[in-house]
């Protein structure tokens, strides 16, 4: 990879009018980009955020301890606890106020919104990106693999509403490619008028917008023929119609290391796509060449990880217990408007844990975790955002707890 050419002065003000002109670039993500100012990546934790939960009669957590159909739930062989019934999503809002104050240094959550949503004006459209890739597509069946929880997407709502005055119809909560579950999800929302767009919903994606590969071309799997050769990369009109977006993530591995913000995106290309991504996931460009898109790059105001739970192995089945957050579960909420600084932080959680347990952990996820050039390139090649490895020099990442 070829090392990028700093700028002198004149180009770099000439360069960034440009960009202001044409993208809605936020001056300060310019700045970002072109390695003047260092990145803000806050966590903010709470032992309150939930009630304990035996993590125990979920090993060896995979597809022998999670139902698969109605059979499964009724045959008492399965835990029928929940997880996230054990988040307590007022504390949860507690934690997605104080975290919007830390990160913006506003006073009031209003401000902080005000400034996040750089340009907010009333009845333009907000994008709620949520990552429900392990919904079960049967609203009778319900299992304790992670997705987000209704506490989390409840308490963003709710902090718009009640501080900005947003209106709930123009609020969309969206995950294109995947399945809102109507009864745990959807069901446990009360706020009325909200528009929910999922795998079900018409006219999913906008041609007008596609993904464009800097480096590297996406290619089907060996494995599975069943694909066709080619397929298209469009983004979803979700997305591409939203004024604002949101970015609400969860704190998981993959086999890049993370799940995070910039791969909570592949909900927005139309399946099959992100099955082309997943060979050299963590090497190639597709991760970056995705969240360079315009809608991404130009509309995502904030990237918010709901950590209350977390899988430090992988990113499909239960929540695991952690040695590195106390209490063994991280009880937190991540923000930062720098999609790599923010995904570098979660990584290296992610890496202290896989540390901390030393040789049991499976080599595949030590082989994850190693595997996160996408980060680099994203830096590097599309100025995305500001990637490095503890000690943090470039990412402020500022911890508040909050007992």
């Amino acid at each position: 990879m070829k090392k990028a050419h700093s700028l002198d002065r004149r180009k770099f003000m000439v360069g960034t009018a440009v960009l202001l002109a044409g993208a809605r670039v936020f001056p300060e993500s310019v700045a970002r980009a072109a390695g003047l100012e260092r990145s803000t990546v806050v966590r903010v934790a709470s032992p309150r955020a939930s009630r304990p939960w035996d993590y125990q009669p979920s090993a060896p957590w995979d597809h022998t301890v999670e139902p698969r159909s109605v059979e499964d739930l009724q045959s008492g062989r399965f835990r029928t606890d929940r997880y996230f019934d054990c988040i307590d999503e007022t504390v949860v809002r507690e934690l997605l106020d104080t975290g919007l104050l830390h990160l913006t240094g506003k006073k009031t959550v209003r401000e902080a919104w005000v400034q996040l949503l750089s340009g907010y004006r009333q009845g333009q459209r907000i994008t709620i990106k949520v990552n429900l890739n392990n919904a079960s597509y049967d609203e009778r069946i319900t299992t304790n693999r992670m997705d987000q929880s209704a506490a989390a997407i409840n308490a963003l709502v709710a902090s718009l509403i009640t501080t900005l005055e947003v209106a709930p119809e123009q609020i969309t909560i969206a995950d294109p490619s995947r399945w809102i579950h109507p009864v745990i999800v959807r069901g446990r929302c009360p706020f009325n008028g909200l528009s929910w767009i999922d795998s079900r919903s018409p006219d999913l994606w906008d041609p007008a917008e596609a993904v464009v590969f800097s480096r590297d071309l996406p290619v089907r799997p060996e494995s599975r023929t069943d694909l066709p050769e080619m397929v298209p990369f469009h983004l979803a009109r979700v997305y591409t119609e939203a004024d604002h977006i949101i970015n609400l993530c969860l704190l998981k591995n993959h086999g890049c290391g993370v799940t995070g913000a910039m791969k909570n995106h592949f909900g927005v290309i139309p399946p099959p796509a992100a099955k082309f991504f997943h060979t050299g996931l963590g090497s190639k460009s597709y991760i970056g060449d995705l969240c360079n898109t315009p809608s991404i790059r130009t509309k995502v105001r904030v990237n918010i990880c709901e950590a209350v739970f977390g899988n430090w192995h992988n990113n499909v089945w239960s929540p695991r217990p952690w040695l590195t957050f106390a209490g063994g579960t991280p009880n937190s909420l991540f923000f930062s408007t720098d999609p790599v600084a923010f995904d570098s932080v979660l990584l290296h959680h992610i890496s202290r844990e896989v540390e901390a347990r030393g040789a049991a952990v499976d080599e595949w996820v030590r082989q994850a975790i190693a595997d996160h050039d996408f980060l680099q390139y994203a830096m590097e090649a599309l100025r995305l955002g500001v990637h490095e490895h503890e000690p943090f020099s470039r990412i402020d990442y500022r911890q508040v707890e909050l007992g």
